[in-house]
């Protein structure tokens, strides 16, 4: 019998027991299904690379060593300005060094202004990674020439569908960015985000037209301050290391020129000298985001692995019951001349058949579930930078795994079941025929493992979901419910100092006498958002120790934030109206700056300056209790805070309202009291805190919440396999049963009886189940908060509940058990 004719004969037995095939399918999908889904993620997150010419070829500039002190927004991957204009021509091991830069920007065109991602670009920048436009043209050398005087911007072609319906009436149109006219000389190629692979480019801009792009810092002339991403192209030919060496020279020359512009001691500017420039590929695009999912979607993918090899199991075990039905069949197949190994063929393809028709459905369960996933991601154009669609990578996975899981969960069924005792399957004796031990014995491990797995997964779980509680019911040290908050930024619609200062305190004033607002307040950077902000400052007669942090945490305040949000003052006092441009600066520091700094005295009066030198002329006039600004898991570090109304160039602000019922009732009337201030500046990011932390604080509850799912899901399969192997044995225990039972035994013996062998398989699959438990544990510990892997109550519950379903498995065969009736069972063949 050749395949064709396997396939067709196995497709029609399939079709004869309905009921098998479903299970057996429904199992295979929802593990193909979850693997695909997590697969699609991780190879979008992880495995993509930019579709731009050869990225292999694209390298990535970092360095390590010593920070010269300054201004920050970016760390070992940051390079100031005029370090890039140092490196840009200095190797000819590339083909073009080129830099960019993302923010965020108001887009206006014949409407109101919409947020939008910009990324400020070199003008080499399209040259140097090989992408073209799709209509109009790129950005060239030419337009990053003249500062402030280069007003040209490229649309991303997804950007270009949203904002203009892909009319090619964009090109050469003028839109306004931040309220500066803008042309639109061309659309980039299809596919093409930027080199930030989970923030999309909206528009790319000329880096000449960077104070237009952020108007509060222009910095492109400050040596300390670091903020640029720089890439390269490299030569045919030239190697990392050859093009690293090649850097050597001219990069001990710039950290010359930033000593020399900065102003360093001795031991400094020795130290500094020696710090590294290194290559890393650039070939997947810049972003720390693949390092903060990376190790989340390798937990992941091994979850949902397991949760396939548990539905594996099942079907193998579905496999070995079916294949006892049909020992007669083989039996004949055998005695008439039929070779073993074309029987394994045939049974073999019966499984490839279920596991295509798995693979096929959990093809489009993934779809639905990675769409699911996406959209809890809580990123703006997240549904552009992950595509959930199928591609052939994908395609490729789905039936290599459809292919794996046929050869699992069929081989070893078809192997047992082709090795029958030949006399008593050919005489009709089914309860011999049934009772092969080789069957049994390999039932039993299997169930054994499914009871292992599954306890990891649910041990997993508990994990996660206890780690989720700890999280979020830290101390944050802010009164978290009641409160909204949305943000505005009137730096980008052409606002001065002192009108945008005059609008947040009309705003604040304006917010406070709301029905139902108790107070009002802002701070520049919103917080527990994940933004956290620090300076470099030096105290007046304070002396650091060799390479101690002197870099705190740093934000800036309206009047009446702290009691708005729920933090307590120590000493001191609050900033008032009169902390205003003009006046004598003073900064509030947090508990852990006084414990740090001043353990045995007052910090009030005492003096700080940014920097490392200076004048240090803010005075400290107050000091607050600890709070929670990144997020909840951050541990508690020096803070300081300044005035906004004493900030030079105020930019964004983000406001917060204390209400005394549901923030959210008094949303709208929040917009409407900016709108009768300015109804041009936008509002953005409206939400309660609560919500804010849910998002931030999105990849534990993502975490938590599909490890429940999948330890439900593999309980629930662990339950299936312990019931059926319980049913087969008392249906091939029937005499057996009915002997004891004539003799004498009570149905409470016989349900004892039942229930203690499934107890005792899933006391085998504890045993094998709780070291790998606890070694896998391991490996996810540091995605877990205040927990160790080998967390007792996780443990204990985990047990338990494998106990109960496996007694609660057990409960409907222990009871058909009680019910046999002796005279029929002894005639029982």
């Amino acid at each position: 019998m050749n395949l064709p004719q396997d396939l067709k004969f196995a497709l029609r037995s399939l079709s004869q027991h309905p009921a098998f095939t479903a299970t057996a399918v429904l199992s295979l999908a929802l593990g193909i299904g979850a693997n695909t889904a997590i697969f699609t993620l991780t190879n979008q997150v992880l495995l993509r690379l930019l579709p731009v010419k050869d990225p292999q070829r694209l390298v990535s500039f970092t360095w390590t060593g010593q920070f010269i002190g300054g201004s920050t927004r970016g760390f070992e991957d940051s390079f100031s300005y005029p370090m890039y204009a140092d490196l840009r021509t200095s190797s000819a091991a590339f083909t073009g060094v080129a830099a960019q830069f993302q923010s965020i920007v108001d887009v206006a065109d014949r409407g109101p202004a919409q947020r939008a991602t910009a990324e400020l670009v070199s003008g080499n920048y399209f040259d140097v990674l090989g992408v073209t436009a799709a209509i109009g043209r790129t950005l060239a050398p030419a337009d990053d020439q003249l500062a402030g005087g280069e007003p040209y911007v490229v649309l991303s072609y997804d950007y270009w569908q949203k904002r203009f319906g892909g009319s090619p009436s964009a090109w050469n149109r003028a839109i306004d960015i931040n309220g500066h006219p803008m042309t639109v000389v061309g659309v980039a190629e299809r596919g093409f985000q930027g080199l930030e692979t989970l923030s999309p480019a909206d528009v790319f801009v000329p880096l000449a037209m960077k104070t237009i792009v952020t108007p509060t810092w222009d910095d492109m002339h400050r040596r300390n301050s670091i903020w640029l991403k720089i890439f390269a192209r490299l030569k045919p030919g030239i190697g990392y290391a050859a093009a690293q060496s090649s850097l050597a020279v001219p990069f001990r020359a710039a950290l010359e020129n930033d000593l020399a512009a900065v102003g360093r001691d001795r031991k400094f500017s020795e130290r500094y000298v020696k710090n590294q420039l290194r290559l890393q590929s650039a070939s997947k695009g810049f972003g720390n985001m693949r390092e903060f999912f990376s190790k989340p979607l390798y937990v992941l993918l091994a979850m949902v692995g397991t949760l396939l090899l548990i539905a594996c199991v099942n079907v193998a075990n579905l496999f070995i019951t079916r294949a006892a039905g049909r020992q007669k069949e083989i039996a004949i197949r055998l005695a008439l001349g039929s070779t073993r190994a074309s029987l394994i063929r045939l049974m073999m393809a019966e499984s490839v058949l279920v596991a295509a028709a798995g693979g096929a459905l959990g093809l489009m369960l993934s779809d639905w579930i990675a769409a699911l996933l996406v959209s809890l991601l809580p990123f703006d154009n997240i549904s552009v930078a992950i595509r959930t669609s199928p591609d052939l990578r994908m395609l490729a996975f789905t039936a290599a795994l459809s292919l794996l899981t046929a050869l699992t969960a069929g081989f070893a069924p078809a192997f047992e079941a082709t090795r029958p005792t030949l006399a008593p399957s050919l005489k009709n004796e089914s309860r011999a025929a049934s009772l092969g031990l080789g069957q049994t014995r390999l039932r039993r491990v299997l169930v054994c493992g499914q009871v292992a797995l599954s306890f990891l997964l649910l041990a997993a779980a508990g994990l996660f979901a206890r780690s989720l509680y700890k999280v979020m019911t830290v101390n944050s040290g802010i009164e978290t419910a009641h409160l909204l908050a949305f943000s505005i930024d009137p730096s980008l619609h052409n606002y001065t100092p002192e009108r945008a200062r005059r609008l947040f305190l009309d705003l604040r004033s304006g917010l406070a006498r709301l029905p139902g607002v108790q107070a009002a307040g802002a701070v520049s950077f919103a917080v527990l958002t994940n933004n956290v902000w620090q300076n470099t400052m030096h105290i007046e007669g304070y002396r650091p120790s060799s390479g101690e942090d002197m870099n705190p945490g740093y934000n800036e305040m309206l009047p009446g934030f702290l009691s708005t949000v729920g933090v307590r003052s120590i000493a001191g006092r609050d900033f008032n109206e009169c902390d205003s441009a003009g006046s004598p600066p003073v900064v509030i520091v947090n508990e852990t700056f006084q414990k740090r700094f001043f353990p045995h005295q007052s910090p009030l009066g005492h003096r700080i300056g940014w920097g490392e030198s200076g004048p240090a002329d803010m005075q400290i006039v107050g000091v607050v209790k600890d709070m929670k600004y990144g997020d909840l898991k951050e541990q508690p570090r020096p803070w300081t805070f300044t005035p906004v109304l004493q900030n030079p160039k105020p930019g964004a602000a983000t406001f917060y309202i204390r209400t005394a019922l549901n923030p959210l009732a008094v949303a709208q009337a929040a917009r409407q009291v900016l709108q009768r201030l300015d109804g041009s500046v936008p509002v953005y990011d409206l939400k309660t805190l609560d919500t804010q932390i849910g998002e931030t604080h999105f990849l534990d509850r993502i975490l938590a919440w599909l490890s429940v799912a999948f330890g439900f899901l593999a309980t629930l399969l662990a339950s299936i396999g312990l019931y059926g192997i319980t049913a087969f044995s008392v249906a091939r225990r029937t005499q057996e049963i009915g002997i004891r039972m004539a003799l004498g035994a009570a149905r409470g013996n016989v349900l004892r009886l039942v229930v203690r062998e499934v107890l005792l398989l899933a006391a085998g699959g504890l045993i094998l189940g709780v070291p790998i438990a606890l070694a896998f544990g391991k490996l996810i510990e540091s995605q877990l908060f205040q927990m160790k892997a080998a967390d007792p109550l996780v443990i204990a519950a985990a047990v338990a509940a494998v106990l109960l379903v496996s007694a609660l498995a057990a409960c409907l065969p222990a009871h058909r058990a009680t019910r046999i009736d002796p005279m029929q069972a002894l005639r029982w063949e």
